[in-house]
């Protein structure tokens, strides 16, 4: 699949492709450990030609991956348009923190197929360039017991008055995901390319050039990909 991706133009827009993941993340609980997690992988009816997906679970998001603890099958298969395929993740031997979450990246890659159902990307005809599109999720690893629910992690967060700005402070044993954040009642811009819209367990991160003192408001993504609200005092 590597050989065949090479030279294709990827775009993170799985719409375009007609392919998308039946969901938002993924929570892989340790309880799971057995079982493991299945997700769907849905092309639109709407589509013109079936696809060939690939999904694998990376370290980060941009597919500079080492080993990941996790295995997807079937990690390549044929998906026609209107139809839903189940891909099964499985956690293999190795042991991660059970003390807090650890975020992985699952990914798929879809490309048109062959009309002829051949398992072959389409005939390049006329020089055009074949398209293949990418969608990423995060998948959490969630260990039992870590003492508070997710409500009462998003709700735990605090906010500091530091020299260059405020330090959001997460006490909890869960990665917090903000959706927006707003300091003084002024929109703070959140982005994953700038690292500062997840705070990880135990962790910290400093906004700067914010007002420091004031009202916080931030609405932190749950489980099922809805947002809930909440505000606390700077201190």
């Amino acid at each position: 699949m590597q050989g065949i991706c090479s030279g294709l133009l990827l775009l993170s827009a799985s719409s375009l492709a007609g392919v998308a993941i039946d969901a938002t993340r993924i929570i892989f609980s340790a309880s799971d450990n057995t079982t493991g997690k299945s997700v769907g992988i849905t092309s639109s009816s709407q589509s013109a030609t079936p696809y060939l997906v690939k999904a694998q679970i990376l370290q980060t998001p941009y597919g500079d991956n080492g080993e990941t603890p996790f295995v997807v099958t079937p990690s390549l298969f044929r998906l026609e348009p209107g139809s839903t395929n189940q891909a099964r993740i499985m956690k293999k031997s190795g042991a991660l923190p059970q003390n807090k979450e650890s975020v992985f990246y699952f990914r798929t890659v879809a490309m048109p197929t062959s009309e002829k159902g051949l398992n072959t990307p389409k005939n390049n005809i006329d020089g055009a360039v074949q398209v293949s599109t990418g969608n990423v999720i995060k998948l959490f690893y969630r260990p039992d017991n870590l003492g508070m629910t997710q409500q009462q992690a998003m709700k735990s967060l605090t906010f500091s008055s530091v020299n260059n700005g405020v330090k959001v402070t997460n006490p909890s044993p869960y990665y917090i995901t903000l959706d927006t954040l707003k300091i003084a009642n002024k929109s703070v811009p959140l982005s994953a390319t700038a690292g500062n819209n997840m705070i990880a367990p135990f962790g910290s991160f400093t906004y700067s050039h914010v007002q420091r003192q004031g009202t916080v408001e931030w609405k932190a993504i749950n489980d099922y990909g809805g947002k809930d609200e909440f505000h606390a005092q700077i201190h």
